[in-house]
């Protein structure tokens, strides 16, 4: 059986809900942004294979790209309560807190965690840092007129959806994903603005960009 193709692994998981196999198909429907689908073969297989890791990370991504946050918070953390090192889990959780507002413990938490998985994780580094400056600032009560202005500029390149502001460094393809879910299509276009600034995949923005548009 060829993996990659995706009729043959669809009529094989028909025939097998038991099959090892499940998160290859459920990988593939979650790539082309079929989240329903990819959710449906994540929890029929977990049902026979309860302890497949890959499965719940497939899973907290498709619920990711349904706008379902707080469901994907709860499978990213029970991927690392299996697999405290497991990257994407552990790098992606904190940036879903952070749209969820969990508590700055919660936050510091989850941040450390990620720079401890991936030390060069900028986001990460960008968190606590900011955390680390805004302590002392709160301890330096005189506040110059150059600082205020550098905070002024820093918040104007935030993105707010609806009354919840997106910093720039929580922009990421699985947010457009998220955003295009909840019918935000506009707000999803301006991810993708930031994207493109970051230099991130030109091909994959042209392609969400190009689905996005034949919503409108």
């Amino acid at each position: 059986m060829n993996l990659k193709n995706l009729t043959e692994l669809e009529l094989y998981f028909a025939n097998h809900f038991d099959t090892v196999l499940f998160p290859v198909l459920a990988d593939i429907y979650q790539s082309k942004g079929e989240y329903d689908r990819a959710k449906r073969v994540c929890e029929i297989g977990l049902e026979h294979h309860p302890h497949c890791i890959d499965a719940y990370y497939i899973l907290s991504q498709a619920e990711m790209g349904l706008g379902n946050l707080s469901l994907a918070e709860k499978w990213m953390k029970k991927v690392l309560s299996h697999y405290p090192s497991h990257k994407s889990s552990a790098t992606r959780l904190p940036m879903v807190q952070e749209q969820l507002e969990r508590s700055v413990a919660t936050l510091n938490s989850s941040w450390k965690r990620a720079l401890a998985v991936d030390p060069n994780n900028q986001f990460a580094k960008d968190y606590l840092t900011s955390k680390k400056n805004k302590i002392t600032k709160k301890k330096n009560t005189v506040v110059n007129k150059s600082s205020s202005n550098k905070s002024l500029k820093k918040i104007k390149k935030d993105l707010n959806i609806e009354n919840i502001t997106i910093s720039p460094r929580l922009a990421t393809f699985t947010l457009v994903g998220v955003l295009k879910g909840q019918g935000l299509y506009y707000q999803a276009l301006d991810i993708l603005d930031i994207l493109a600034q970051k230099g991130e995949d030109k091909k994959q923005i042209a392609k969400e960009r190009k689905l996005i548009k034949a919503e409108l």
